[in-house]
């Protein structure tokens, strides 16, 4: 990219881009789970599928959007709409999030050997594990370094309202007795105005 000089890229994300790059493209090609067979004479064979496989899928899915959002605010400078969770946490939980998916549905295969054959997880898997639990770490250190809260965070939902803003309205005590209008009392009677006193002898 013309005008961009690739050491600006913080180390943690330089991580990121790497590894994600990396498990992009093995997950990809790399055998994840499958079968082994060998027999007699040097005959033999096996099969096997991809990470994109079952609901490994999602967390693939889940990791590769985690670093996309890595590479746009690299790469594109692009900023993510206003949401309760800051980039890096994000980043952290959809990484975490997919390597989850990813590790417990390679170790929920069925596994077996013998009489030649064997089914399991193949090495490509591992290397996709270590590459997604790489990508969590940079993540988790990223989110370190930048300060981010929680959602959930007590400082981080109470935060005072910036200079210039309006303060919410407090709410009104709770529990108070509602005032009501007194009871009804007979009104004042006043002599009417403009009468003569029917007492007094007219003029």
């Amino acid at each position: 990219m013309p005008g961009f000089d690739l050491k600006q890229i913080k180390r943690n994300d330089q991580g990121i881009l790497g590894a994600g790059i990396l498990f992009l493209l093995l997950s990809f090609f790399v055998p994840f789970y499958g079968v082994s067979y060998s027999g007699p004479g040097g005959f033999g064979g096996s099969a096997s599928v991809t990470a994109w496989h079952s609901y490994g899928f999602l967390g693939v899915l889940l990791i590769l959007i985690a670093v996309g959002i890595v590479a746009a605010r690299v790469f594109g400078n692009a900023s993510l709409p206003t949401l309760p969770l800051g980039p890096n946490v994000l980043v952290v939980a959809l990484s975490g999030l997919g390597t989850l998916l990813l590790l417990l549905r390679g170790f929920t295969y069925k596994t077996a050997s013998g009489g030649g054959y064997s089914v399991g997880l193949k090495w490509g898997a591992y290397v996709i594990f270590i590459l997604a639990i790489a990508i969590v770490v940079f993540a988790f250190m990223n989110f370190r370094a930048s300060g981010e809260k929680m959602a959930w965070d007590a400082t981080a939902m109470n935060k005072a309202p910036a200079a210039g803003g309006t303060p919410p309205a407090p709410y009104p005590p709770q529990g108070a007795a509602p005032s009501y209008p007194p009871a009804s009392e007979p009104p004042t009677s006043y002599p009417p105005s403009g009468t003569a006193d029917p007492g007094a002898p007219g003029v």
